[in-house]
Parts: C-alpha cells; structure tokens; sequence
C-alpha cells in the first residue's frame, strides 16, 4: 500500500510540475498529492494520507533518473550523453533534451520497435550537443 501511494504522489507530482509554469516545492506537491487522493477515494477514505519525506522524493527521483540512463544506454547512447540526458530530464524538463528522452524511453518503455527514428535521434542528440548543459537553458 505504502508503494502504490508513493507511486500515486510521484506521479500526481509530475504531473503537477508538467503543467506548472514553476516546480512545485514539496510541501506544494505534498498538498496537491493528498488533494487528489482524496478527491479520488472520496467518499470512503479510510487510510490516512501518507505524506513522503524528502528523502524518500530524492530516493524515488534518483531512481527514475538512473532507470532512464540504463534505458538510454541500452539503446545505444554513449554513457556520458545518457548521464546528461538523464540530469536534463530531472532538471530542465522544457529542454530539447528532455522532450527528445522523454521520446526515447517512452518507445524503449512501450516496446517500440523504431529503430531507424530512435538511433537516428540518438545520433543527432549525440552530435549536436542538445543535451550539454550549456545548451539546456
């Protein structure tokens, strides 16, 4: 159960942040999470909320992060540009490099089978320097 709220604010939170103009603090996203919830299991909520510390929010960032870069890696991306594309990601995520990674594991998560179009992009991410952090802002 713990997992599944977790798994609940985490995605609740991004999707918070996706359509904010700012990121959302984490006392921001803590109270948008258990809004939802509620919302959700509304009228028979008996659990009570369950509120993640900042560690486990860095714990569960640092995990997507690292998931992202096996996923670039194993598509082929050298481990320096997976590295940066998984920061970009987590960091800027209105960058080129964020809408391009989001493209690659979203296709690498789905089973995709694009291999011109993906090692293509990986190519191109890979030659242009997109995901450089003095070409993300």
């Amino acid at each position: 159960m713990r997992k599944l709220l977790l798994t609940a604010a985490a995605v609740f939170g991004m999707a918070g942040t996706a359509w904010a103009g700012a990121p959302l603090t984490l006392q921001q996203q803590i109270e948008a999470n258990q809004k939802a919830l509620e919302e959700t299991c509304a009228p028979n909520c008996r659990h009570p909320f369950y509120e993640p510390s900042q560690k486990e929010w860095e714990a569960t960032a640092a995990r997507l992060s690292a998931e992202t870069e096996v996923h670039l890696r194993q598509m082929g991306m050298s481990p320096r540009t997976a590295q940066l594309a998984a920061w970009a990601g987590q960091h800027r995520p209105y960058s080129a490099c964020a809408h391009y990674v989001a493209q690659l594991t979203a296709d690498y998560e789905n089973g995709e089978d694009r291999p011109d179009y993906d090692n293509n992009l990986i190519i191109s991410i890979e030659h242009s320097g997109t995901c450089e952090r003095k070409n993300l802002d």
